[in-house]
């Protein structure tokens, strides 16, 4: 279910935490029109897994946010700072 809008969530310059990361998965996930439950049912995640990995608890395993960031079509990059 698309509303439209598909353009890539931009990811802030800075994510300091989990919950940050949730935060960005939860707006793309409401951008595109998809409720918790429907988005867990597409990608076979219970809603209840959904819920924390977008409340940014720490305890879900970061794969499991790396495949829902992937079903957004949100690229997660790591960048060494200082790297030369």
């Amino acid at each position: 279910m698309s509303t439209g809008n598909d353009r890539i969530a931009t990811v802030p310059e800075k994510v300091l935490n989990a919950a940050d990361v949730g935060f960005i998965l939860r707006k793309r996930r409401k951008e595109l029109g998809y409720t918790q439950e429907q988005f867990a049912a597409l990608i076979g995640m219970s809603p209840r897994l959904v819920g924390e990995i977008e409340r940014g608890k720490e305890t879900v395993g970061i794969q499991k946010v790396m495949n829902f960031a992937t079903a957004l079509g949100i690229d997660m990059r790591l960048t060494v700072r200082g790297s030369k």
